[in-house]
């Protein structure tokens, strides 16, 4: 009889888990989708739907609303600055003439401001929609990191009625903005009057906080109120410690783990710790009395000699962020000052040479599309060629797409796709070879990359 051999038992894969694509076949595809979707953000269809949400309804002959939104973006890319003159001169060059008081008349109205606002949201949504990163390493706890500051922009003084400025006899604007340290991009933008306080134009901008994530606000948004709607929703704010808060120590972290305290005032406390250079202090704090109180984390690290102490109160807990990664967390808020430099340095957006109220946020959120469209590039780019996001220098990105600006917007232009996806091939090609810095120099550490903030 013959021998019946025992067959070994074939082992499948789960569908699940053969269908499951790779991760570098995921990031192609995310920066196609991308590359796409961002195209169609300026194409006539999405610009016709922009215009009837927002009641935007300029003359639909020579400057048409694409055009107008082209011609913006163009001028923030090749670093012109934004008045009507050299706008209405790169249009004159590109689509024939047209007269300045009709040319300035298509930004003066709300609908102008609104429509240019709406371009500049669906493109934020688009490109964060679709390339789907993520963070990395410690802050990869949270689902954003967002930083957020105000700044001002001068306007001639013929605004002074409309557009008061903080300073007697001066007018201005300001701008308030939000920073993903996730993605590199701009994505919340608001401009009004400027005022010196910046919490009422910060909540009409964001609303409600989003759950699990992290805000890095600055001492001009230093309320109780905004800790306590944190905690609620689900969401974490970090940012320095005021000297006029009065908190009360409830306990620390020791060596041997948490202990408690009999209540001790932080002024009190500190006669007990050490202030030699980079002693840090993690201690539980109570701001407030009665049904108004919170309780809240406090970090503070001594930086010796006349520095002192530097105090930093968060909603984060000990099993997220250590005591000294949230004293590097606050640090890479800084990052949102050097956008702000960015910005007023490709196109001058530090002043406005029109006093018009709605022109001036018009070509301010134009600028801000600009800028989408160059980070955008960059995160294409990334996923593309399988790049680190912080190892393509976001100055040199600018600098290097700034030649391409007209050709940029003849692609946008074209309704062949075909000639955008082959710009975006030379365009992501370039940007890894004249941008990508593999090692950080020693002078400029990488604080944003160590902790997984990939977009800064």
């Amino acid at each position: 009889m013959r021998r019946q051999t025992k067959r070994k038992p074939i082992r499948r894969r789960s569908p699940s888990r053969s269908r499951r694509p790779s991760r570098r076949v995921q990031q192609l595809a995310n920066s196609l989708l991308a590359e796409r979707q961002l195209a169609r953000v300026m194409t006539p269809e999405v610009i016709d739907e922009l215009r009837a949400e927002t009641g935007y309804n300029p003359r639909q002959r020579r400057a048409t609303a694409l055009r107008l939104v082209l011609i913006v973006v163009q001028g923030f890319m090749l670093g012109q600055t934004l008045r009507f003159s050299s706008l209405r001169a790169m249009f004159h060059q590109r689509f024939g003439a047209i007269r300045a008081r009709a040319f300035q008349l298509r930004f003066k109205s709300p609908a102008a401001a609104a429509f240019f606002r709406a371009a500049f949201e669906r493109a934020v949504r688009t490109v964060v929609t679709w390339t789907q990163i993520r963070l990395e390493g410690p802050l990869a706890v949270f689902d954003d990191v967002r930083a957020y500051d105000g700044t001002s922009q001068r306007v001639p003084p013929r605004g002074r009625r409309a557009l008061p400025a903080c300073t007697k006899g001066l007018a201005g604007t300001k701008w308030m903005v939000g920073y993903s340290l996730k993605t590199g991009l701009l994505e919340d933008a608001l401009v009004g009057a400027e005022t010196a306080a910046e919490l009422p134009m910060w909540h009409r901008l964001v609303g409600k906080l989003r759950k699990n994530t992290l805000y890095l606000l600055d001492l001009g948004f230093f309320e109780r109120a905004l800790f306590a709607e944190a905690q609620q929703a689900g969401a974490h704010v970090l940012m320095r410690l005021k000297s006029t808060a009065k908190v009360t120590v409830l306990g620390h972290q020791t060596d041997r783990g948490f202990a408690s305290l009999p209540s001790w005032s932080l002024k009190y406390y500190l006669r007990g710790t050490s202030q030699k250079r980079g002693t840090v202090n993690d201690m539980d704090v109570r701001w407030g009395r009665g049904k108004s109180a919170v309780i809240l984390r406090l970090v503070g690290v001594s930086l010796g000699g006349r520095a002192g102490l530097r105090f930093y109160l968060t909603t984060i807990p000990r099993q997220r962020l250590t005591a000294a990664q949230v004293v590097q967390t606050y640090r890479i808020r800084w990052l949102i000052e050097f956008l702000f430099r960015e910005l007023k340095q490709s196109a001058d957006l530090g002043r406005c040479f029109t006093a018009d109220r709605h022109a001036i946020e018009a070509l301010t959120y134009g600028a801000m599309l600009g800028h989408v469209v160059v980070r955008s590039l960059r995160l294409i780019a990334a996923l593309r060629h399988d790049v680190p996001l912080e190892q393509l220098r976001p100055l040199a990105c600018r600098d290097f797409i700034r030649p391409y600006a007209t050709v940029i917007v003849d692609a946008l232009l074209d309704p062949d796709s075909d000639a955008w996806s082959r710009l975006v091939d030379v365009l992501t090609d370039g940007i890894v070879a004249f941008t990508r810095e593999r090692k950080p120099s020693m002078s400029r550490p990488r604080i944003a990359a160590s902790l997984g903030a990939l977009g800064g």
